[in-house]
């Protein structure tokens, strides 16, 4: 049986409308909910603007927050998972289709760096929760996104159910790493 390796963007298109688009606006939503809370929080200040103010200490907004964490995340993925280096340590470049054995370091340094994408985000955000979320929901639709590219080069469908995985297992980890972080420097900061 031959499988036919070739990129395809139309593959890739759908992929990413239902993997990425369709998750990343329901977020957006939920983003925009926890963002309103959030900025209509009552600080210990008795002025009313200081209670409106961000809460977090950096210069980015919400949308520019998820487009650096969406950038950061594609890097993350494209800089780790493009290329390989197998059991007898012969290189393998990067180019498509893409490898599909990595070593254990390779994948947990790719973890690594996609956790350390997200944190960097969410730290320049201006707001701390709504911030670390887009941050999340960013990081993990880049990711995704770029793991669509080597999905869509699968004939079989199997990378398919790589790429659903992927979005469901970044999407949870990095809500939760940013759910307590969240929690941390709000506490930090009473």
């Amino acid at each position: 049986m031959s499988v036919d390796s070739e990129f395809a963007l139309p593959q890739f298109l759908w992929m990413v409308l239902i993997f990425v688009g369709v998750p990343t606006m329901i977020s957006a939503g939920i983003i925009s909910s926890i963002w309103r809370s959030e900025r209509t929080r009552p600080e210990q200040s008795s002025n009313r603007s200081a209670a409106t103010q961000p809460a977090g200490g950096g210069p980015l907004g919400l949308w520019t927050t998820g487009l650096v964490a969406f950038l950061l995340g594609l890097l993350s993925c494209v800089g780790w998972l493009s290329w390989s280096v197998d059991y007898r340590g012969e290189f393998r470049r990067p180019g498509l289709p893409a490898p599909t054995q990595f070593p254990t370091w390779q994948v947990v340094a790719c973890g690594i760096t996609v956790i350390l994408a997200c944190f960097v985000a969410a730290h320049f955000s201006r707001w701390t929760t709504a911030g670390g979320f887009a941050a999340a929901v960013g990081t993990t639709a880049g990711f995704t996104t770029a793991f669509s590219v080597a999905a869509s080069t699968d004939a079989t469908g199997q990378a398919g159910v790589g790429v659903v995985l992927s979005a469901l297992g970044w999407g949870a980890c990095l809500s939760v790493l940013m759910l307590l972080r969240g929690i941390w420097v709000n506490r930090q900061r009473d």
